[in-house]
């Protein structure tokens, strides 16, 4: 806010009181339209509340940051309107419990062959050596996945079936050089399960 004119901004009430295991979250600051300098000082500025920006800020968060995101529409993104899966491997608990082996070299394997040099060899072993630990920590949250015996390869699997080839693992040329294992872990909900992923 330009210091030399009036505050415009609408003031946010206090933060509610943290429940066990939710961080505290202020309302929404609504500026007004009209204001054309406005200041605030945080750790962190994230920018966009959709999935990525959300785990962002938790993280900062939890690290002891003050964290402010900045978001256009209501919240949400791409993420609220996706299938919520999650693409994790390397032998995550779900994989393990229907029957597959996988690891972090296999995943990375398979992955090296769907990217090609799009990504670097440092960030997508990253991926693959972490995306167990990510699909712990989006389930600490207390997004739910359930275990059954995986489908073929599916676009988007029904209701029910949360554990899916969502990549084309199965696939000659592919299989051949990297042992297939099902790493689409889709939000256990009905329809697209985004919703259920934004919400926690």
């Amino acid at each position: 806010m330009n210091p030399s004119e009036p505050a415009t901004t609408a003031s946010a009430a206090a933060a509610k009181p943290p429940v066990d295991g939710v961080l505290p979250v202020l309302p929404p600051l609504a500026v007004d339209a009209s204001t054309q300098w406005w200041q605030q000082d945080c750790d962190v500025l994230v920018a966009g509340f959709g999935g990525a920006g959300s785990a962002c800020a938790i993280a900062a968060k939890e690290a002891g940051a003050e964290v402010l995101i900045t978001e256009r529409f209501e919240g949400g993104g791409a993420t609220q309107r996706s299938g919520g899966v999650i693409y994790a491997g390397g032998g995550t608990p779900h994989q393990r419990q229907a029957g597959y082996e996988d690891t972090p070299e296999q995943m990375f394997r398979y992955l090296r062959l769907e990217t090609g040099d799009a990504v670097s060899e440092t960030t997508l072993r990253s991926f693959c050596n972490d995306s167990k630990a990510l699909l712990e920590w989006v389930q600490s949250l207390g997004v739910g996945f359930e275990v059954r015996t995986p489908v073929p390869k599916t676009s988007y699997p029904n209701a029910g079936w949360d554990l899916y080839y969502s990549g084309n693992e199965t696939i000659a040329g592919y299989a051949d050089q990297a042992t297939p294992a099902p790493r689409g872990h889709r939000c256990h909900d009905t329809g697209m399960a985004g919703r259920v992923l934004f919400a926690a």
